[in-house]
Formats: C-alpha cells, sequence, structure tokens
C-alpha cells in the first residue's frame, strides 16, 4: 500500500493520548504514517508511543509541533483546548485535522479558520462519519435520486454510558451529549437533507453525570421543508446502544446502522441489503481524504466551515432548550 507521506503527508503529531487518538493511531499505522505523540504526560506520551510504534514521545505540544519530522497533527484534546492547540499547529507550519467539535463557540472557530488561511495550511475537521462507507452510500444515493424529493429524515442513538474526566467539566466540554457525539448527527442531517433553517430542542431530566446534558432531542427544518429529527441520549438506563437512521423520500426509504455495518434501501423496486466490513468507522478513509486535501491544495469536504456549520446547529439548539422555543438560523 502506498504511503501516505508520498501524497503530501509526512510526519503526523497526535496532540493527545486518549480515547480517540487511539482511533487516529490505528488508521495511520494501517496507512504506514509515521507518527509523534504528544502529551502533556511525558511518561503516558511514551507509553502510547510504544503501543502504537510512535518515532517519538514528547511532554509538550509546542516541542512535538516544531520537531522537523512534523507536517501535520491531529488535535486530540479537550474541546476547549481545540483553538488554542490549532493556532500553535498552524503557527509551526503544520496542517491540522482537529477533531469534532471544531470549537466551543462560533468566535474560536472563526478564529481557527482564519489562522488556516493566513498561514496557508490545511484545516479540516475529524468528522469521521462523513467518511464511512456506508454513510457516503447513503448520500450517493440521495443525489442520485433513488429516493425521490426527500420528506423526513430521522438519527436516532440512544444507550447508556458515564463518563469521567474533562467531560464532566461544563467549560471544558462546551456542553454536554449534544456537542459532543451528538454534532456527528447533526453534521449527517445537514449532509443528507440540506441546511438547517430552524431548530426546536428539548432535553429530558438528567440522569448521567455530566458537564453539560445527557440528552436531547431536535426537531428541525431544512431548506424546502423537509423535517430532520436528532435523538441523542447517554442516559437511557437498560438499554443497548441503539442506533440507527432514515432517510424517508417520495419513492422509498433507506435505513443505515449508524455504526456503518449495514444499509437497507427499498424504492420503487425490492428492498436492497448492503454491508460493508472495511473501514466501518471511516478513520483510514478520513486520514486519505486529509493527505488528499494537504498534497493537492483543494479545500477538504469536511473543512473549518462545515465544522463551524455544525458548530452553529448545536449551539441553536442549546439556544433552543435554555429559552423553550424554536431558534432560526442565520441563512
Amino acid at each position: 500500500m502506498l504511503a501516505l507521506k508520498f501524497m503530501g503527508l509526512g510526519g503526523l503529531v497526535l496532540f493527545g493520548c486518549g480515547w480517540i487518538a487511539r482511533r487516529h493511531a490505528v488508521a495511520a499505522r494501517r496507512l504506514g504514517v509515521p507518527l509523534l505523540v504528544a502529551s502533556r504526560d511525558l511518561a503516558r506520551a511514551r507509553a502510547f508511543a510504544r503501543e502504537f510504534g510512535a518515532a517519538d514521545a514528547f511532554g509538550a505540544y509546542d516541542d512535538a509541533a516544531r520537531d522537523p519530522r512534523a507536517e501535520a497533527a491531529v488535535i486530540c484534546t479537550p474541546h476547549d483546548r481545540h483553538c488554542a492547540d490549532t493556532l500553535l499547529a498552524l503557527g509551526a507550519g503544520l496542517h491540522v485535522l482537529v477533531e469534532k467539535p471544531i470549537a466551543p463557540t462560533v468566535e474560536e472557530a472563526d478564529r481557527m479558520i482564519a489562522g488556516a488561511r493566513d498561514a496557508g495550511r490545511v484545516l479540516m475537521v475529524a468528522e469521521n462519519f462523513h467518511f464511512m462507507p456506508a454513510f457516503r452510500h447513503v448520500h450517493g444515493l440521495l443525489t442520485s435520486g433513488a429516493l425521490g424529493a426527500l420528506r423526513s429524515l430521522h438519527l436516532v442513538a440512544r444507550g447508556y454510558r458515564q463518563h469521567s474526566g474533562w467531560r464532566l467539566a461544563a467549560g471544558a466540554a462546551g456542553g454536554g451529549v449534544l456537542i459532543d457525539g451528538g454534532i456527528h448527527y447533526v453534521h449527517n442531517l445537514s449532509w443528507w437533507g440540506g441546511e438547517v433553517r430552524r431548530v426546536f430542542a428539548l432535553r429530558p431530566p438528567q440522569t448521567v453525570e455530566l458537564g453539560g446534558e445527557d440528552a436531547v432531542d431536535i426537531l428541525a427544518e431544512l431548506a424546502g421543508g423537509i423535517v430532520g429529527f436528532v435523538s441523542n441520549s447517554l442516559g437511557a438506563r437498560g438499554a443497548p446502544r441503539v442506533q440507527w437512521s432514515s432517510v424517508t423520500g417520495v419513492d422509498g426509504t433507506i435505513f443505515a446502522d449508524n455504526r456503518g455495518r449495514f444499509i437497507l434501501s427499498r424504492g420503487r423496486g425490492r428492498m436492497r441489503l448492503r454491508l460493508f466490513r472495511r473501514d466501518s468507522r471511516g478513520h483510514e478513509a478520513m486520514l486519505r481524504a486529509f493527505a488528499d486535501a494537504v498534497g493537492s491544495g483543494r479545500p477538504p469536504e469536511t473543512d473549518g466551515r462545515s465544522g463551524r456549520r455544525d458548530l452553529a446547529v448545536v449551539l441553536a439548539a442549546y439556544r433552543s432548550v435554555a429559552e423553550r422555543r424554536p431558534v432560526d438560523l442565520a441563512c
């Protein structure tokens, strides 16, 4: 397999050694991308480097970013550090793949977008749902007109999980389940259905300790009158992690497993089942897309503006919860 460094991506620095960094490390190792690892805890960085065969480990992000082997960075730090860590990497001349959400505030997102533009570097949001083979197949069916004119989208993820660490701090996370895992479904809502124009959101009583809400339900009006519904919860006690999406048009319906393992579709003909086994969570495809953007100079599909758009919908939903009314988004 051709190593991505020949496509314009050399040493990749991981900022942070948490759970999501492991996903990126596995993808990089499979694709032959050389890794550098940085953490504010040097011992943790060294242990992570040994596990994933990284070339080196650092106890400071700045030291890793300025290493001559570094060409790009993946920001896997808490949400409230995304802006500062992205600007640090850009200032060192690195291209940046930043975990979602792009930032907790629109103002920080704008600073990151401007910083990448001024530095002449790629800024891409690590929205892996956009690169999951199953979800890209859904998008392809929709753009081909397989369902006819769209009517509604339902995106549902419910389960039970206790969090720890920085996600228990509202300031670090910028919210709760919606700005963290739920932003994936917000992204799919607009990617599959079109621009979100208005949202009305509610949250049930809290059951899980979290810095923000442990569940939220959003009713959205999309361009053209399409109706979207997002339901995301970590507080559904006794329930498995049931995650599914459905898209309905005048000529048919698609049902998609949110873990990317299969989709069912039926238009005017028979039911079709499609299975997906390779890179079902999309991390390898996402890293390839990042490398392509770095090598070609073309903006990535999930660029800073895409991340800003998703964040704006999340923040409008939070405003709707607080004010108990529908909230319009600026066109």
